[in-house]
């Protein structure tokens, strides 16, 4: 069977970046339809991804999801620190304190704070806030098995997962949000090359009141290190009563059956008397993998499809958001018309060099964990193994901050080097994990200020691009990017800001913002051709390209 109508948008997959995409989307006035093989969302508890970093809280307050989100169900009184040790009742190593949600001070440089949200809470409440949207028809149970494209459309292969029935339907464009095995990206010949970092076994495993079994305390997690560096780790999944336990740095693929994971839990532990639930065991191959490139035609790639990495640092969930936030203006600027070719390769541009920074921040932060040097005496007893542990301890504690509070790495990335964005020649920031300087540099987010009522700045980037105007004198000529804007019906809005600390921090009288937050361009005046900074923005070719 063929549809005889194409859809706007197919995305394939609704795990979260999916789902975000759809809402967004929607949000936007734009239809989708997401197909997903399995039978619904979050059908299987998985211990996978749990932290939003604070670009990820920003977005989920524009999608209006950022109360559902912090109210999800996770403690807020658990404080995050990490426990380093040889067991839960073996010797001591250091610890990394971290204040829990309700500790947590607000970053003077966004408008929200780090949540935990673990996916099998995040991923139902996006796929209930994109039901009750009503702008997304979601397919569970069906799979995508191929598909071709050509200058109008791709044709996708679909299948019934349940009956094996198969059809033909039509879309403008395809987004694969259907992680690192993708169809879609396959069927399109691109390649995703990176570098395995060996396997883990991870056993979701439920202990109430773990805190009775050992003299460390609350914590989000306790890594326990040998002589052969950091072997395995409990972290929480629901901040209660459910954990990850998973063993590390296996070199070679091996079935869990022949594991003796009781025994690793009791080691992990260091007593027999504990008393758990075991719930599910599965290995799975840790790797930093990226895809040659982000786009082929009319097939877009975000999320897993695109780029894998370690979960050291909770990275791979917020950059998949991250794709989603840059590609979803895209896809409304292509389907609406006012956006031209140029936006495609554009996102490739933009999204790819960040997704291998921060992949290779998570794979440092790995190195670390496995690190054997330094590590020969923890087990023993000691003055000399004693002044070891104390000296390992606060090593793991400074490198490994940076995992756990990277300001730097959710809010520092940029597109400066994009097509869209038009350069200043302004000098860039420290471009560090753990350092962040705002900034309204063209290809940078737009900063963060609080508004005298009650707003932040960001709160005004909710969908169109946005021409900001500091100063109590709006020049006449300012009205020339509104006509310009008009003539190719690129949405365009005008704020007024008459504040001193927001002037002061955007540095410029005019900044021009896209849909997605970010910079496009500043200046104290227009250019004299208004119509080209237009085009550049919208990735339209100017009239000096067609020369």
């Amino acid at each position: 069977m063929v549809t005889a109508t194409a859809l706007n948008t197919l995305i394939v997959g609704a795990g979260p970046v999916g789902l975000a995409l759809a809402l967004d989307l929607g949000r936007r006035g734009v239809r989708a339809t997401i197909i997903e093989r399995s039978a619904g969302t979050a059908t299987e508890l998985l211990a996978k991804a749990s932290v939003l970093n604070e670009r990820t809280m920003e977005f989920c307050r524009l999608l209006g999801i950022r109360d559902q989100v912090a109210n999800a169900g996770f403690p807020d009184d658990l404080p995050g620190d990490t426990v380093f040790c040889t067991t839960l009742n073996g010797k001591s190593i250091g610890r990394l304190p971290m204040p829990s949600t309700r500790d947590r001070e607000l970053p003077a440089q966004c408008c929200e704070i780090l949540q935990r949200c673990p996916q099998f809470l995040f991923d139902p409440l996006l796929a209930r806030a994109v039901v009750r949207q009503e702008m997304t028809n979601i397919r569970y149970g069906v799979e995508l098995v191929g598909c071709s494209q050509d200058n109008s459309g791709v044709t996708c292969f679909l299948k019934n997962v349940e009956s094996g029935k198969t059809e033909e339907i039509r879309a403008r464009y395809v987004v694969a949000c259907d992680g690192p095995a993708s169809v879609a990206r396959k069927a399109v010949g691109i390649s995703f090359e990176g570098q395995d970092l060996g396997y883990t076994v991870s056993a979701i495993v439920r202990i109430h009141d773990l805190a009775r079994y050992h003299p460390f305390g609350s914590a989000e997690r306790y890594m326990f290190v040998s002589p052969e560096g950091t072997w395995g780790n409990f972290t929480t999944i629901d901040g209660r009563s459910l954990y990850r336990f998973s063993v590390v740095g296996l070199k070679d693929k091996t079935d869990p059956a022949n594991l003796d994971v009781h025994a690793l839990v009791r080691k992990a532990v260091g007593r027999d008397d504990i008393e758990y639930e075991l719930l599910q065991v599965l290995q799975w191959r840790r790797s930093q993998f990226t895809a040659d490139r982000f786009c082929e035609g009319r097939v877009f790639l975000a999320g897993d499809s695109a780029h894998t990495m370690s979960p050291t640092g909770g990275h791979g969930l917020n950059t998949g958001l991250g794709d989603v936030m840059d590609l979803s203006w895209i896809l409304q600027a292509l389907l609406e018309g006012w956006g031209g070719p140029d936006l495609i390769e554009a996102y490739n541009t933009e999204r790819r060099p960040v997704t291998i920074r921060n992949g290779s921040g998570s794979t440092r932060n790995y190195a670390i964990w496995i690190d054997k040097q330094g590590r020969e005496k923890v087990l023993d007893t000691g003055p000399e193994a004693d002044k070891q542990r104390l000296a390992l301890g606060d090593q793991m504690a400074t490198s490994l901050r940076q995992e756990f509070q990277s300001l730097g790495l959710a809010l520092g990335y940029n597109y400066a080097t994009s097509p869209l964005i038009v350069p200043d020649g302004s000098p860039a920031p420290p471009n560090e994990p753990n350092i962040y300087i705002q900034t309204a540099r063209p290809g940078h987010r737009a900063p963060h200020c609080w508004l005298k009522d009650g707003r932040s700045t960001i709160d005004l980037f909710r969908g169109s691009f946005v021409l900001l105007r500091f100063g109590t004198v709006a020049l006449s000529s300012d009205r020339r990017i509104v006509e310009a804007a008009c003539k190719v019906h690129l949405p365009l809005d005008c704020v007024t800001i008459t504040e001193t600390e927001p002037a002061t921090l955007y540095e410029r009288r005019l900044v021009l913002v896209r849909p997605d937050g970010m910079v496009a361009w500043r200046g104290d005046s227009l250019p004299d051709d208004v119509e080209k900074l237009v085009d550049q923005v919208r990735g339209a070719p100017t009239a000096a390209d067609d020369r």
